[in-house]
């Protein structure tokens, strides 16, 4: 009986162990949440408007051009409350991030909260690979090993299923991490250990994000971990790269192709075909504790960024979640857009 009793606890324990460092955690319990009893902002101002972190922060950018496009005084309210209903009635935590990318008027919501990671972060490295291109330190046509001691990774992708020892391009492997979110191309990238290559290590992304976008990743109590801010920062250094950079717009062009375009390019309009009115570049990520989103919605000549985090996996909650705060943000936007309307 004391034998059986051991062995029950070792299990509990083993357990728990590795339900934790599977979770990338948030800066709270799970299954809570900050609230703000006030109601949301109506006026743009800047700098961000006084609250908490959990509510409405609205921020008007500076003019960086005569041509840039005029925003309007104020946000109808029911507009804004409307989103701000979604967020605060959610039973998960949650994180927005909205910019207007041709004037830079913002839109966050928890934005410097840590959520669980998972493969969204993908997008955000490459940004790093990429500038590494275009400066001429790497190549495109580099050779890369697929070595399985170092490399497999289990989850979504192809290349762990392939035999030990097949070569890639570079090319061929950021294909592979945002067409299907492969975990081992992107173990590729990153393990820089022993013999088994790679370009650059996951701690120097971290530093690198950090010191540039203030977008942690590596946490040593939470894991691995982002905020919508910094990734909506990261986001749209890779929007303003490419539109001046053929290798960037070639990553615009990879990110519309991206798996599992459901959640934020959900929220949109479609046609009468049933299509989406319009391009979403973007990155999803999915884990024991986290459902994210990242997209630039490309609507008409005013594109914008969304960013999406929460802290709960359910696939279709996640989806009518984060596609109904998408809707929401949607209607702001062509708001912000059309001066038609504006009193």
């Amino acid at each position: 009986m004391a034998k059986r009793c051991l062995l029950i606890i070792c299990v509990l324990l083993i357990s728990a162990f590795c339900l934790s460092a599977l979770s990338c955690m948030s800066d709270k319990p799970y299954g809570t949440k900050e609230t703000d009893d006030s109601s949301a902002e109506n006026l743009i101002s800047s700098p961000e408007t006084e609250g908490n972190s959990s509510a409405l922060k609205l921020t008007a950018a500076s003019p960086t051009s005569p041509n840039q496009p005029p925003l309007p005084e104020t946000i109808p309210q029911e507009l804004l409350d409307r989103l701000k209903e979604k967020l605060d009635g959610a039973p998960f935590a949650c994180a927005v991030y909205y910019v207007d990318l041709e004037t830079g008027f913002t839109i966050s919501y928890n934005d410097a909260r840590l959520f669980g990671a998972a493969s969204l972060v993908k997008a955000p490295y490459l940004l790093y690979i990429y500038e590494m291109i275009e400066n001429g330190e790497i190549s495109l046509e580099d050779k890369h090993i697929y070595k399985k001691q170092y490399h497999y990774f289990g989850g979504t992708g192809k290349i762990k299923n392939m035999p030990d020892g097949t070569e890639f391009t570079l090319g061929e492997i950021i294909n592979h991490i945002v067409i299907e979110s492969d975990n081992t191309a992107f173990k590729m990238l990153y393990n820089t250990a022993g013999s088994s290559g790679g370009v650059l290590s996951l701690m120097d992304f971290h530093n690198k994000a950090v010191k540039e976008f203030s977008s942690p990743f590596l946490s040593g109590t939470y894991g691995t971990v982002l905020t919508a801010g910094g990734v909506g920062r990261m986001f749209r250094e890779i929007y303003e790269k490419s539109r001046e950079s053929e290798l960037f717009a070639d990553f615009i062009e990879l990110l519309k192709n991206a798996n599992e375009n459901v959640f934020i390019k959900k929220g949109l309009p479609v046609g009468e075909d049933g299509e989406c009115l319009y391009e979403v570049a973007h990155k999803y990520g999915m884990d024991i504790k986290a459902s994210n989103d990242a997209a630039i919605v490309f609507y008409e000549d005013r594109p914008y960024l969304l960013v999406v985090l929460t802290d709960y996996l359910l696939i279709d909650s996640n989806v009518r979640f984060i596609s109904g705060v998408s809707s929401l943000i949607y209607e702001i936007h062509e708001f912000v857009c059309d001066e038609s309307v504006w009193e």
